[in-house]
């Protein structure tokens, strides 16, 4: 949820703090703050709303109150508190919602002598600042009401309803027609089946809106419109989730139906955006329909003191938990240390003893809480055998130089077929680890030098799947060689495996393949592995280490070989390499010494890569040749 800091200070009297103190703010009591950016002269605030807070804070006015509460400072206008002046039915339309259950209410105003046009400046600026393109002051209008108050709206043209011989036109919510298709406002189009919800024209029996996603083209506002329906309703998010998804379409609006707004938003928002309208379009409202009912759920919820303080491992006392409830304006009452708490109706997160604790906790805020250690000493968990002895193998195997891999589940072939396949190549549940592993070692053989690496070893323990569903857990080593023969690969595979046999106390079969993979069956072996009592799962702990990131960018490899007389140690000539290629030789790597007629030929990798772009020859060439002048200079002969 995007907010903006003026938008948000339009609620209260006093200044707002700046907009990293009401991330900060928001951070350790509320949300976690995605970004905090600088628009204009605004500021705009990225929000992490998650789902339990969805119905009230997908929404300026449910940051506010969060603020309010937070700050312990009033608001100086609340849209969700104020009243709902009385409506006449309007002349010459009709309401008609076919299933109350996917449509718990359904309001629709008609609003005449509006003038279709840009935007003023000032709503046009508010909406921009949180990443909303301007269309025209209607449709901005409806786009900031539901930015403001949670609640999504839309707007028709209603002289393209078409009249009944009555003269009356007819808005239909109802399941769409098989096949039925919709022009949506985007220009795209969409084939619709029953089990997708539509508003339509009752006459006309052609689909407006896909309720509660995206209205259509063909009510779509003009220049020339001059009369409009206004719809703010309340949709089940389960039917609003299902097309959102079948559709592949995701709004605004279906973000907000999907949680579940609070069932008494839509005459509120309606309210306001008839308001709003008659201010930046002239129009005038002549009557609403409003099918259905939408009064919101109110809990009341009691909790003890004793029980606020033991959950939350605090020491409240009666009056600090009364002045952090004052801070919600909820209804609450108090006897003696038990309180009688009632939340917002749009707090529909807030239903259980747990909800409201967790709530005093965070106003009164985590940070203050103290970090004991238990009272009584713990009892030490059941030692899972299985994960005692993986972690026993993947200790073993690190320690012979091989790095762990987590290859796909899914293959293009197995003995396990899926019922709904996510893609043409990976229909299949995997029937071993070697054909991924050997994937792996494929990708993986060109980083050998970058890495300074003579080989590259990698190990994958995970689930296969058998025919008939069964699963079995399977371990596979694999060595991809440099420089090394076929023979000396097999031979490793056949002592790390060995490794294995050693470190878990019981031997399993294992067949070398020729790609230098071999995997094993690890189910029998691990039952029949003597069963541990405690956890031993040392954890590696290097106080020196650093993290550095690795760079975007490819590395370039470069090959130089030099002869020096005899006696010169690989560290002299270590010392010239790193002093003369300057900051982008980033690895070095001794892969070849021999002898010959007194002299010692030294072969290393160097390894040249930049953070900030790719390498080129004119960026590592001259640095080969500062180094093959050093070399000169000291009298040795570069191969």
């Amino acid at each position: 949820m995007k907010v903006s800091r003026a938008w948000l200070q339009t609620y209260f009297d006093d200044p707002l703090p700046p907009a990293a103190e009401l991330a900060e703010l928001l951070t350790f009591h509320a949300f976690e703050i995605e970004s905090v950016a600088e628009v204009g002269d605004d500021h705009m605030i990225e929000i992490d709303v998650l789902p339990n807070r969805s119905s009230d804070c997908l929404s300026h006015r449910g940051i506010a109150r969060e603020l309010a509460t937070l700050l312990a400072r009033p608001m100086k206008c609340d849209p969700l508190r104020e009243p709902i002046p009385p409506y006449e039915h309007p002349h010459g339309l009709t309401v008609r919602v076919e299933d109350t259950t996917l449509c718990p209410r359904y309001m629709a105003a008609v609003v005449r002598g509006v003038s279709v046009g840009p935007s003023p400046a000032w709503l046009t600026k508010r909406l921009e600042t949180v990443g909303q393109r301007s269309i025209n002051n209607i449709v901005d209008a409806t786009n900031y009401i539901m930015l403001d108050t949670g609640q999504p709206l839309h707007a028709f043209d209603l002289a393209k309803l078409l009249e009944n011989d009555a003269g009356e036109r007819v808005l239909a919510v109802r399941a769409a027609r098989e096949g039925e298709r919709i022009t949506l406002l985007s220009g795209d189009e969409r084939t619709l089946a029953p089990r997708h919800l539509v508003i339509a024209d009752g006459v006309a029996e052609q689909p407006l809106a896909l309720a509660g996603i995206k209205g259509g083209a063909l009510a779509e506002l003009t220049p020339q419109t001059v009369d409009l329906v206004l719809e703010a309703a309340t949709f089940n998010y389960t039917s609003v989730r299902t097309t959102s998804r079948e559709l592949k379409l995701a709004t605004e609006a279906s973000l907000r139906f999907q949680n579940e707004p609070g069932a008494t938003l839509p005459p509120l928002a309606l309210r306001d955006l008839i308001t709003l309208i008659g201010t930046v379009g002239g129009g005038v409202e002549a009557g609403v329909w409003d099918v259905g009912e939408g009064e919101g759920e109110r809990t009341s919820i009691k909790v003890h003191l004793a029980t606020v303080n033991s959950l939350l491992g605090t020491s409240l006392s009666v009056p600090e938990v009364e002045a952090i409830l004052v801070r919600f304006e909820w209804e609450f009452s108090r006897a003696d240390e038990t309180f009688a708490v009632t939340p917002a109706w749009e707090r529909s997160d807030v239903t259980t003893p747990e909800a409201l604790i967790e709530e005093i906790g965070r106003v009164y805020g985590y940070r203050k809480i103290r970090s004991l250690a238990p009272a009584k000493p713990l009892t030490p968990p059941a030692v899972n055998a299985t994960y005692q002895h993986t972690e026993t193998l993947r200790r073993t195997l690190a320690a012979a130089g091989y790095s762990e891999v987590y290859g796909y589940l899914f293959r293009d072939r197995g003995e396990v077929e899926l019922a709904n396949a996510l893609a043409s190549d990976k229909a299949y549940l995997r029937a071993n680890l070697r054909e991924g592993l050997q994937e792996a070692l494929e990708r993986n053989a060109p980083l050998a030098p970058f890495l300074g690496l003579d080989d590259i070893k990698l190990f994958e323990m995970g689930t296969v799947f058998r025919e008939g569903g069964v699963e079995h857990l399977h371990l596979a080593l694999g060595v991809r060689g440099i420089r090394t023969k076929q023979v000396t690969l097999e031979a490793m595979l056949v002592r790390d495996l060995a490794r294995c046999t050693e470190a878990l106390g019981v031997t399993f079969d294992g067949t070398v393949a020729e790609e230098g993979v071999t995997e094993v069956d690890l189910t029998r072996a691990l039952a029949l592995a003597p069963h541990p009592t405690v956890y031993d799962t040392p954890l590696p702990w290097d106080s020196t280490a650093r993290y550095t990131p690795w760079s975007p960018y490819p590395h370039a490899l470069r090959d130089v070989a030099v002869w020096v007389p005899e006696g010169t140690s690989p560290e002299d000539v270590r010392a010239v390499l790193t002093t003369h290629a300057s900051e982008l030789l980033v690895r070095h790597h001794l892969f070849d010494t021999f002898t010959k007629d007194d002299r010692v030929s030294y072969a290393w990798h160097l390894v040249f890569q930049s953070s900030e772009r790719t390498l080129t020859d004119a960026d590592v060439n001259p640095l080969l040749e500062r180094i093959s002048s050093a070399f000169a200079e000291r009298g040795w002969v570069v191969r």
